[in-house]
Formats: structure tokens, C-alpha cells, sequence
């Protein structure tokens, strides 16, 4: 069952993959490979914050870059994913979203599934 990720043989990170390829999160964005490091480090501990912990641990994962650019990369993936979305799939990981969700819903969400 596509949205169903419970399978223990897969890891964390391949869960995160399998979902974002379901929601069609662009595999050339780097946006892309910050949410698939952001998603399952915030899953070991929700109460985290974005902005002051979760984009700098991708930020410094990932060499150079600064937070902001982190969430900015993340925005623009979530943005490009949205434009070229399956509403069936969507409607299964976001059941309540009319319009493109924040970066915090995303990752949260996605986040709770691994969990």
C-alpha cells in the first residue's frame, strides 16, 4: 500500500525517500536531499525547532551552507513537489491541505509517519 511506510526491513532515511517520491519532491533539488536528512533527524525528537536546530544540523551536513539557505531549499522543493502533485497522494499525507503546506507542517508530518 503506497503512504504505508511501517515496513521494519526498510531505515529511517529510505522511508523519508519512499515518501517524498510519493509526494513527487523533485530528486534534482537540493531542497530534496536537506528534507530527506531533515525529516528523520526531527523524527528522533519532534520538540525540536526548525530554524535553530534542525537547518543548522542539514546547514552543517551539508558544508557551507547557511541556515536560511537550507530553508529556502526546502521551501522551493515542497513548492516544486506541490505544483506537480498527485491529490490522491497528497490527500493521504495531508488530508486537510488546500494549499501548499509550511515547512514545518511538511517535515512534522512526514516526521510523525516514521515515528
Amino acid at each position: 500500500m503506497q503512504g504505508n511506510y511501517q515496513n521494519f526491513n526498510l531505515t529511517k532515511q529510505e522511508q523519508t525517500i519512499q515518501m517524498l517520491h510519493d509526494l513527487n519532491c523533485p530528486v534534482h533539488r537540493i531542497g530534496y536531499r536537506h528534507l530527506s536528512e531533515a525529516i528523520p533527524y526531527f523524527a528522533q525528537s519532534p520538540s525540536q525547532s526548525l530554524s535553530k536546530e534542525v537547518y543548522p544540523k542539514v546547514a552543517e551536513r551539508f558544508g557551507s551552507m547557511d541556515c536560511r539557505a537550507v530553508e529556502h531549499s526546502i521551501r522551493s522543493a515542497i513548492l516544486d513537489a506541490w505544483q506537480h502533485r498527485d491529490p490522491v497522494m497528497w490527500r493521504i499525507y495531508f488530508p486537510r491541505a488546500e494549499r501548499v503546506p509550511s515547512n514545518k507542517l511538511f517535515i512534522s508530518t512526514l516526521a510523525e509517519r516514521l515515528r
